[in-house]
């Protein structure tokens, strides 16, 4: 019998020595609904971590420990597209985890090796336009930069050799960008011709409408919640305008007023997405917007709208309250980039495989300066080409320097040019051969369109016509230049770019970023 006890107390003993070191340990809740094994020492920062999705595919964890991640429950494949960041990180045995939070919804823990860690990305070509009044900031050909830990790195923060190229002298610079040992190298062409870009003027203009009363500057109203008062709060309710000549103006899409953890400072501009909208474009019901956090920044980020699937024009609003399901289908058809140079924001085009911006600033009045115009994949984000462009009627001191451009592809494109001396809108073509841009003028409208000095806020080319937005109204004009249709609402709010689509027009207002079609 003592002999059996003996046996039973020494199985009883390997068990629970084998239990000791194979089974996991007592759970312990934490703080902020993290819970940890073993007390692991969560490192907290002051500070918005943005990341960026690397190119494989890592399990998500409800939970960390000391040895890593504990309950896998989903797969960053669902949110590789989204804003990715997090402020609390676990250094473990199984390496370090990051609290992922995917579009400003905290998701679980994810090993820090899903993200893209030490690499520096630069345009893979740049190309700028002979040209003695500009020298091109070399900081602009950056798509992102990440650090050991895969937090992107504001762009003044890297070290470059050359902080400017001029444009002066044609020759090909080396330029090194470098940022806590991580490096890349570029090479910057200024090209060899001088009348590259010198062109005349000379289209007659046709016969315009009379101006029309607008508002000018920013909007006069705002969506029904897109206030102090109702905090903010995602709309409910479907806008209709009632314009002139029997045409309506309908909502879309309600885009989210920020996509981020939270929201810190308008000078944290790298990890806020949001919440003015400058420029839209629209590719097979592929919606694409520039946002910026501050009027006049020139640094802002890309959304794009999958709006094939995003079908409700209200429920996007709400991805920190819906349900997982539907939280993870927005994910999957949401994609943020990098922080980029967008310049104002409002000159943005898509093709199949690429974004186009004129990087133009909307603080130069009429300059003889070059305009960055920047080729990006729509796959990462990533900028291919770069090229810089000028536009004079004879010399330089009658430039044409373009606010609003529509991009057709990476061999042509149409601008606009609003001639204030003359009080006519100008249309130019511009057609790429090799890596020069040629300007053409194409015709002009003898008018102003709007009164008050208000800006144009949105420029498109569809169907050999041009569109041109100006707050609360939208003008459609032929090749020639002869003014076709004339749409007027009375929204109060500003427009913030345009688009066509199967001949109809879709506009962008700001506050609450929210697309219209018109009818």
């Amino acid at each position: 019998m003592m002999k059996r006890f003996f046996q039973v107390l020494s199985l009883l003993i390997l068990f629970g020595v084998l239990g000791y070191f194979l089974l996991p340990k007592k759970v312990n809740p934490v703080k902020n609904g993290q819970i940890v094994i073993n007390q692991a020492k969560i490192n907290d920062y002051h500070t918005v971590q943005t990341k960026l999705a690397g190119n494989k595919n890592y399990s998500i964890y409800r939970n960390v420990c000391q040895k890593g991640g504990v309950n896998a429950f989903t797969s960053t494949k669902y949110f590789r597209k989204s804003l990715l960041q997090s402020q609390h990180s676990v250094k473990t045995k199984n390496g370090t985890f990051w609290q992922l939070v995917a579009n400003g919804r905290t998701v679980g823990w994810v090993n820090e090796k899903f993200f893209r860690r030490n690499e520096i990305s630069i345009a893979h070509n740049i190309s700028l336009v002979r040209n003695n009044y500009y020298a091109f900031p070399t900081r602009d050909a950056i798509s992102y930069v990440v650090d050991k830990h895969g937090t992107l790195i504001v762009p003044d923060k890297v070290h470059v050799s050359r902080k400017t190229i001029s444009s002066a002298t044609p020759r090909i610079y080396t330029i090194i960008y470098s940022y806590h040992g991580i490096r890349a190298k570029g090479n910057i062409v200024v090209r060899t011709n001088t009348s590259e870009g010198v062109t005349v003027a000379d289209k007659t203009p046709v016969s315009g409408p009379a101006e029309v009363s607008t508002f000018s500057g920013s909007s006069k109203s705002s969506s029904r919640n897109w206030n102090w008062e109702n905090n903010y709060q995602p709309e409910t309710k479907i806008n209709t305008y009632h314009g002139k000549n029997g045409a309506t103006m309908k909502t879309v899409f309600y885009q989210p007023r920020f996509h981020l953890l939270n929201y810190q400072s308008e000078d944290d501009q790298l990890n806020q997405v949001g919440v003015i909208p400058e420029g839209i474009s629209l590719l097979k019901n592929q919606l694409t917007v520039s946002y910026f956090s501050q009027p006049n920044s020139t640094w802002g980020h890309l959304v794009t709208y999958n709006l094939n699937q995003l079908t409700d024009p209200i429920k996007t609003q709400n991805l920190l309250n819906m349900n997982w399901d539907d939280f993870v289908h927005n994910s999957q058809n949401i994609s943020v980039s990098s922080y980029l140079k967008l310049g104002h924001g409002q000159s943005l085009s898509m093709t199949r495989n690429y974004l186009y911006v004129l990087a133009s600033s909307n603080l130069e009045d009429n300059s003889a300066k070059s305009e960055e115009l920047l080729q990006i994949s729509r796959k990462n984000y990533q900028i291919k080409n770069l090229w810089t462009i000028k536009v004079w009627n004879r010399s330089e001191f009658f430039p044409r320097y373009f606010h609003n451009a529509f991009i057709v592809n990476d061999h042509l494109m149409y601008a606009v040019f609003h001639n204030a001396s003359k009080g006519c809108y100008e249309y130019w073509r511009l057609t790429r051969q090799g890596s020069s841009w040629i300007p053409t003028e194409i015709s002009a409208t003898q008018s102003n369109f709007v009164k008050n000095d208000s800006p144009l806020q949105g420029f498109t080319y569809a169907n050999d016509h041009f569109y041109l937005a100006f707050n609360d109204n939208l003008f459609e004009i032929d090749s020639s230049g002869k003014v076709l249709k004339h749409y007027q609402f009375h929204t109060l709010r500003e427009t913030e770019g345009i688009a066509v689509r199967n001949d109809r027009p879709y506009v962008e207002l700001a506050r609450r970023p929210e697309l219209l079609v018109v009818k």
